[in-house]
Order: C-alpha cells, then sequence, then structure tokens
C-alpha cells in the first residue's frame, strides 16, 4: 500500500492551509532516477506568481478537497508548469485547486519530476536556456517519459481510492500549463485505460515535446486555451492539439485571447486572459462535470458470517463453464444486533467462466443464538486475473485487494423478530481464506 503522508504543506513547500495530505506517487526512490541525490527546493518570486518548486526527485500528489457539502464528485490533477525544470506552484498550482474547490471539484496538485538546476536561482537558469529550444528539448527528453510516468500513476492512484476521495472513477480529468500541458497531452496520449483522464485541459502547452499522438477513441472532452502574443511562440500548438481532437470527432473547445502572454495561469492583468479560468467553468458545466451528483444509499453495517467449506466436488465443464459444487460445513456470524452458527448442510453452487470469472450461488441456513432460522441465497462475482485465481483455488493466502468479490444475498426469515429482512436489500463483500470465506454484509438503507 502506498505510504500516505498527511502534513501541513507548509512544512514541505510553504504551500497554504487548504491543503489536506501529500500523497507518494512510489515506494521509496521513483523508478528511471535512482541515482538522484539533489535536494528539492523552494524560490519565491512575485513575478513568476509566487512560488517555484524545483529539483523535484520524490514526485507527489497533493490533495485538496472542497467542502463536503460542495462536492460533486470530478476530481482534477493539475500539472504546473516550468519547462520540465521547475513548477510554478502557486499560479499554475494551488490556486487553480482552490478555484476548483469553490466549484465543488476535488483538486491534485501534481508535482512531478524536473530535470536538475544546478544553482539556487532556477528561473535565471532556466530562462537563459530557453533562447536555444532545440538544446533544452533534448536535455529535456530524458526527464518528460518520468514526468509523463508520475502523471499516468497519479491518475491511477485517484481512480483507485475514489472511494477515500470521495469521487467518481468516470469523471477524473487532468490539466496542464505549458510544460504541465505538455504533460497532461503525453499522459493521454500515452496512457492505458487505468491511467487515462476522463477529460483534459492543455493550457498553453508546447506540442513538440508531447510523447504519442494517439487521440483516444473513447469520448474525452479537451479544453485548449493560448494567448496569440505567446512569446515563446505555441498558440499555433494549441490550435494544433485542437485540430487533432475535431479531426477524431472528439468533443473539443479552444480560446485564443489576442494579449495574455505566456504563463498567464491564475494571474490578473486586466485583460481577457483575466477570464479565462471561467470559460473553463463554462466548459465543465456543459459537460456536466460540475453538476452534484445525487447521495448514493447509505449502508448499515448487518453482520460478518465466517463460512467453513470442505472439499469441493468438481463436477466438469458444462455448456456454462466449469461447474465446482464446495460445501458448506459450518461457521458463525455476528454483527451489532445478530449472532449465531451457519448450520451445515448448505453449498456454493458455482459455474468459472471461461473468460475466468467464478459465478457464486450459494444457500445455506444460518442459525442465531435465540433459535430463528434464516435461509440465506446469495448470488454474486469473484473476478481475479488467472495467476490470482490459481492461488485462490490452491488454498493459499490473497489479498482481498487483489480480487473483486462482491455478492447480493437475499434473506428469509418467519415472522418475528427478524421479519424485516424479507423486505431489505443487503450487499456483501467476500474475503476468500484457504479454508472458509468471510462474508460481510451490508443492509441498504
Amino acid at each position: 500500500m502506498k505510504k500516505i503522508l498527511t502534513c501541513i504543506l507548509g512544512v514541505l513547500l510553504g504551500y497554504t492551509a487548504h491543503a489536506q495530505e501529500v500523497i507518494r506517487l512510489y515506494e521509496g526512490k521513483a523508478p528511471g532516477s535512482e541515482s538522484w541525490t539533489w535536494q528539492e527546493s523552494v524560490l519565491t518570486n512575485a513575478n513568476w506568481g509566487g512560488r517555484t518548486a524545483y529539483n523535484i526527485v520524490d514526485p507527489t500528489i497533493t490533495a485538496y478537497l472542497p467542502n463536503p457539502n460542495k462536492a460533486n464528485g470530478t476530481a482534477i490533477v493539475v500539472a504546473p508548469g516550468g519547462a520540465f525544470h521547475t513548477l510554478s506552484i502557486d499560479n499554475e498550482g494551488v490556486d487553480v485547486a482552490k478555484w476548483l474547490n469553490e466549484r465543488g471539484i476535488a483538486a491534485f496538485v501534481l508535482k512531478y519530476r524536473v530535470a536538475r538546476s544546478f544553482t539556487d536561482n532556477p528561473i535565471t537558469e532556466i530562462m537563459g536556456k530557453m533562447s536555444n529550444m532545440k538544446a533544452l528539448d533534448q536535455e529535456n527528453a530524458a526527464v518528460i517519459p518520468l514526468a509523463t510516468q508520475d502523471g499516468r500513476k497519479a491518475i491511477q492512484y485517484i481512480r483507485q481510492n475514489a472511494d477515500k476521495f470521495h469521487v467518481n472513477p468516470n469523471k477524473i480529468g487532468m490539466m496542464g500549463f505549458s510544460a504541465g500541458g505538455t504533460l497532461t497531452m503525453s499522459v493521454v496520449y500515452t496512457a492505458n485505460d487505468a491511467e487515462r483522464p476522463n477529460f483534459v485541459a492543455p493550457i498553453y502547452a508546447y506540442e513538440k515535446a508531447i510523447l504519442g499522438n494517439k487521440v483516444p477513441t473513447q469520448p474525452t472532452p479537451i479544453f485548449v486555451a493560448a494567448a496569440s502574443d505567446d512569446q515563446l511562440g505555441f498558440t499555433l500548438h494549441s490550435s494544433s492539439i485542437y485540430s487533432k481532437w475535431t479531426q477524431a470527432k472528439q468533443p473539443a473547445e479552444l480560446h485564443i485571447y489576442e494579449k495574455g502572454g505566456h504563463g498567464f495561469g491564475m494571474s490578473k492583468k486586466n485583460i481577457p486572459t483575466d477570464t479565462w479560468i471561467e470559460r473553463f467553468g463554462d466548459w465543465l458545466q456543459l459537460h456536466d462535470l460540475t453538476t452534484p451528483e445525487p447521495p448514493a444509499p447509505g449502508l448499515a453495517f448487518f453482520c460478518e458470517i465466517k463460512v467453513l467449506l470442505s472439499e469441493a466436488l468438481t463436477v466438469g465443464q458444462t455448456p456454462h463453464g466449469l461447474r465446482r459444487i464446495i460445501p458448506i460445513v459450518g461457521g458463525t456470524f455476528e454483527g451489532p444486533s445478530i449472532k449465531g452458527e451457519v448450520l451445515s448442510g448448505g453449498a456454493d453452487w458455482q459455474i468459472v467462466r471461461s473468460d475466468g470469472v467464478a459465478e457464486l450461488d450459494a444457500n445455506y441456513q444460518i442459525k442465531t443464538d435465540d433459535g430463528v432460522i434464516i435461509y440465506v441465497k446469495n448470488n454474486g462475482l469473484r473476478v481475479a486475473s488467472p495467476e490470482i485465481a490459481a492461488k485462490i483455488a490452491k488454498g493459499e493466502n490473497v489479498d482481498p485487494s487483489q480480487y473483486y468479490f462482491r455478492t447480493i444475498p437475499k434473506l428469509e426469515a418467519p415472522k418475528g423478530k427478524y421479519d424485516w429482512v424479507n423486505n431489505s436489500l443487503f450487499l456483501c463483500k467476500g474475503i476468500r481464506k484457504p479454508d472458509h470465506v468471510l462474508i460481510q454484509i451490508w443492509a441498504v438503507k
């Protein structure tokens, strides 16, 4: 499990107190940069919109979560820019995150790996290098794949932990500025399904350094913004990205402002680029990314059943798959207001489909400690990779996070104390142990 470091952000980078936690993307040293020994630092420069981080060795995401009363389930990874040498943490990171939070969106500011700076004034250092973009591209070529790896890892982590952050795993986007925009496009072009954002917003991105060029086939809306007077000449890069998206018949919106220069971010200059973020908000609303989701039904824990099993009887291949019968020989159960034993005589009439998914059909009886017998019919699925399924079949103890085991039980009780279970719906999480199964049951409110 990823090690989560919860701290006041000022301890690390002097961020504001809005930060809720800093999450390391890798255990130990990040793959590909194990030999990096330089020290991460922060420079304050008002001309660049606040704080600038450099010499990033340990990639992280910093979670900025909205007020639960405003939260709408959308999440966005925010990638600051800085020519892959620095990160404009405030102007293109924290300030964006705060704006998103006010609109109910969870924001995760990505601190990705960048090329090494050799002085304590990285802004002056990188400005000198930008006079020769070809040489800068060559220097950045080694770090961009690492940064892209960090971006993909961030999306994957948030999607895997969607419940923890109270976000919809199908509403996770990514936006970035300058190099961060380049990174955003590299992620969406190269990622697999688990790592790919559902929507993207490259802001004055540098297209020549983008990795990959394959527009996703699944709907992936894009919002693009830049200024015509971009000092680095990136304006046409934005229009090129927009053209690729429209040619692929993907939802796309482009804003090119007459004035704004490069790196306008969240800064205010009394020109139209001051309101680009509002247009981004309009676009998010267009795609139902700011609309609060209806509240999910509540769950109340009912009980945990420990089901004891004996050796499985394999019937063999049938038209539906491999038929297995697993006898239930006893067990116990206990919850806040119920406990008792599992009666012997039941079984799981299991089918293992050709895709390896096990369809479960368990039928058995439980007897409460006050003498009431409740019939349980439990149908569900256990989904695992072939390797994990083989370990389970051999009776090995497997981490439940490595497989999906969910069921929908139906409980039948005689009239009386437990009559209410006849008119309730239940959901279960299963955990397969070598000689028994733990069935954790929740009643749906």
